[in-house]
């Protein structure tokens, strides 16, 4: 009964020194990590609309189940767009991703920021080959198509990963709408 005693109070030790150590190092690494992705944002933000140069939160409401939140982009005090974060739901999980819009409409372009895709089939999904085909659009509405797009609106999917495509996709779209319903012509 003694030896098993012992036992577990060194268990207990190692256990407690073992948990203190892993706090110790999650609270120093905590405010870097915090900096880096915000800094990350904020290149992903000037990124998506490059003829902004300020950014500022817009209230987004809440019920918005892919509408994360809201940015206006203005240059010299003028409005010239909006950043919009969308959290669709891919294959793997949720995907982070900022849309850009311009303040007439324009698809200026995306920037996936986290995602949990499947390497090498879905995770491409943030490589330019994919997500370059955003870049300037002008459309109301993007659809995902399996061959070489035949308009503008049209994206060729990921080979392979066609859930992930119409995951970006779509929360392109909510973009897209959450723009034309809520803030088209506000910054005018």
């Amino acid at each position: 009964m003694a030896k098993i005693l012992k036992l577990g109070a060194v268990l207990f030790v190692i256990t407690a020194i073992t948990g203190l150590v892993l706090g110790g190092v999650y609270t120093m690494t905590l405010e870097p990590i915090k900096t880096a992705k915000e800094k990350e944002k904020m290149e992903a933000l000037a990124q998506t609309l490059p003829e902004a140069s300020d950014f500022e939160a817009v209230e987004c409401p809440q019920g918005q189940s892919v509408i994360k939140e809201v940015n206006r982009g203005s240059a010299n005090g003028e409005t010239v767009g909006y950043n919009i974060t969308v959290t669709p739901k891919g294959y793997g999980g949720l995907i982070e991703m900022v849309v850009g819009i311009s303040d007439e409409g324009r698809l200026t372009d995306i920037k996936i920021l986290s995602h949990t895709e499947t390497p090498g089939l879905g995770a491409k999904a943030a490589d330019p080959a994919f997500s370059g085909q955003f870049h300037e659009k002008i459309v109301e509405k993007i659809v995902v198509t399996t061959t070489p797009p035949a308009a503008d609106n049209e994206i060729q999917a990921i080979s392979g990963a066609t859930i992930t495509s119409e995951a970006v996709a779509s929360g392109v779209n909510a973009a897209l709408g959450y723009w034309a319903k809520n803030l088209k012509g506000e910054g005018n």
